[in-house]
């Protein structure tokens, strides 16, 4: 997920991160449990099955709070949350979630890193949802050669720097990179740190109601190639009949959720960036209309092609040694279940 004002990256590099799963799962994430209806056996969910589903900051968590989608369900539903989308890879390496949600950055280097998880869904942000922002006074991507740019390394932020440097010609060793906390990319072109910087809808709004000439350089929509979120699953949890029931039967609600946060937006407004990000009402509404929303998507050849040419575009600009295989990531029978499950529940709004 890209909902960044509130996350804050534990500093882990790819080598560290299965070395550092366990305290860093522990010490950045809390959980809450959401009842599922009374728990009673249903058809195919057994009784006591509890689905543990890696959150970020809330968000997740949130939109099903507030939808009521999960009322009734025959399991019961645990929000573990993370603060980024590495710790969520460190949450399934530590065996603490069933399901995850990040961005396409952190779900390669889950395939990197061999983590037992496949991918079980993908969804593609409605609007912009991250922005590259420059201070007043710059205008065009081609002026930051030699400058320092903000973004976090192992984030989909990371990735998104690159493809926008990409469309000048520009690659990661052609600025100086700032590698700071998701929560300090707003704050590094408010402390002149940076001349640039990655930033989510919350922090562009916030940098741009005091800086009315900050200029945005590149949004998702203008850059290649195609960025998506991921739903990731743990092969254990697949191979569980009663688990895996209950992932099928969560990913309809999922959808079912995020069709009502389009069509309920005041509500969403309020439930969410009001009262879990603190957002005042009228910025609020900015940022929601800036690209807080998504559109689930099938796992295709499309979607793991995009992936892969991530991967590829990293390796490429220097981010990584060499490039490397998203391909297990992607199972023919998972992606199959979830396509069937986006074809019956239907999207709008």
């Amino acid at each position: 997920m890209s909902h960044t004002v509130t996350r804050m990256l534990c500093a882990l590099s790819l080598a560290g991160l299965l070395a550092a799963v366990s305290a860093c799962a522990t010490s950045a994430a809390g959980s809450s449990t959401t009842s599922a209806g009374n728990g009673q056996a249903a058809a195919g969910h057994p009784a006591g099955i509890v689905l543990n589903v890696g959150d970020q900051q809330q968000y997740l968590q949130t939109m099903f709070a507030e939808s009521g989608v999960l009322a009734g369900v025959p399991y019961k539903v645990n929000f573990v949350e993370f603060d980024s989308g590495p710790l969520v890879d460190a949450g399934f390496a530590a065996h603490r979630i069933d399901v995850g949600f990040m961005g396409d950055l952190p779900a390669s280097l889950a395939a990197k890193s061999g983590l037992p998880v496949v991918a079980a869904g993908a969804s593609k942000p409605i609007g912009s949802s991250e922005y590259l922002l420059a201070k007043p006074g710059i205008t065009s991507i081609a002026q930051l050669r030699g400058k320092p740019v903000a973004y976090t390394t192992g984030t989909s932020e990371q990735a998104f720097a690159l493809r926008a440097l990409k469309t000048a010609g520009l690659t990661q060793r052609d600025v100086q990179q700032v590698n700071v906390s998701l929560l300090q990319l707003g704050t590094v072109l408010e402390s002149g740190s940076a001349d640039a910087s990655v930033v989510s809808a919350e922090q562009k709004v916030d940098y741009q109601q005091t800086h009315p000439g900050a200029k945005v350089l590149a949004t998702l929509d203008t850059v290649s190639p195609p960025s998506y979120d991921y739903i990731l699953a743990a092969k254990a949890a697949l191979a569980s009949p009663a688990k895996l029931a209950a992932i099928k039967d969560f990913s309809k609600r999922l959808i079912e959720a995020s069709n009502w946060q389009r069509s309920h937006q005041s509500q969403w407004v309020s439930g969410y960036y009001v009262n879990v990000e603190h957002q005042a009402p009228a910025a609020a509404k900015l940022i929601l209309t800036a690209g807080g929303t998504q559109v689930y998507v099938p796992l295709n050849a499309a979607v793991q092609g995009a992936l892969q040419d991530m991967v590829n575009l990293m390796a490429g600009a220097g981010a990584f040694s060499q490039a490397y295989s998203v391909a297990p990531l992607f199972s023919p029978a998972v992606s199959h279940r979830y396509n069937a499950v986006v074809k019956e529940v239907p999207q709008h709004g």
